[in-house]
């Protein structure tokens, strides 16, 4: 069992990679420690066992999570709902004609998972869905199919967290779902001044009529 922890301080503003077309968007921002185990240590290439590989999209590097294994992903602090992520998946020559979301010549795919407390040092090597160190349960998110992830596969967490976890659900019993990119992006600060101008327009509304209801 390959137990690998990496640490980070990479923020990434990949705002128009994903579609997002204003400036105000908040910045990608990718984990400060990865946390991997190949419990099968069925990952066979080195290159592919190196958690810092998930930081920069699109450089031909990624992490194989191991077949049925499993990393986690601390983002350094908490976050609150409602707050988008998105994971990058590489397969070379991936084709989903059997329209399943995975490529047909490597059928992978993950399940997401996030919590706002884990403990590290205080799960089962084959489960860190175990960690939690408040009584609190992980969270399913969605799943993964790996064709639907080539160009970024996007998703949404409404409930606070810091850490996520992928666990492989894949077919392949070789190398698992390769993550060549995962990052968080929080609701913008200017949108939350927007939502508060807007909450002050209608509340001073809102008290201007009651006040000439009691007139």
């Amino acid at each position: 069992m390959k137990m690998t922890g990496y640490l980070s301080a990479t923020v990434v503003g990949l705002a128009l990679a994903f579609g997002v077309s204003s400036g105000a968007q908040a910045a990608w921002i990718t984990p400060t420690t990865v946390y991997w185990a190949d419990t099968d240590n069925d990952v066979n290439d080195p290159s592919r066992e190196d958690p810092s590989n998930v930081d920069v999209a699109g450089d031909g590097k990624f992490l194989s999570i191991g077949y049925h294994d499993w990393a986690v992903f601390d983002f350094g602090r908490e976050f609150v709902p409602t707050t988008d992520g998105v994971v990058i998946e590489t397969t070379y020559t991936c084709n989903d004609t059997n329209g399943d979301g995975r490529c047909n010549n490597w059928p992978e795919s993950v399940d997401v998972y996030a919590i706002a407390d884990w403990d590290s040092t205080g799960f089962d090597d084959t489960d860190p869905l175990t960690g939690g160190t408040t009584g609190a349960d992980w969270f399913f998110i969605t799943d993964i199919p790996n064709a639907d992830a080539q160009g970024g596969a996007m998703f949404s967490v409404t409930e606070p967290f810091r850490f996520l976890a992928l666990v492989d659900t894949s077919d392949k019993q070789q190398d698992g779902f390769d993550v060549d990119y995962i990052a968080v992006a929080p609701l913008p600060a200017a949108a939350w001044f927007l939502l508060t101008a807007i909450g002050g327009l209608f509340g001073g509304r809102w008290l201007k009529g009651r006040k000439g209801a009691t007139a």
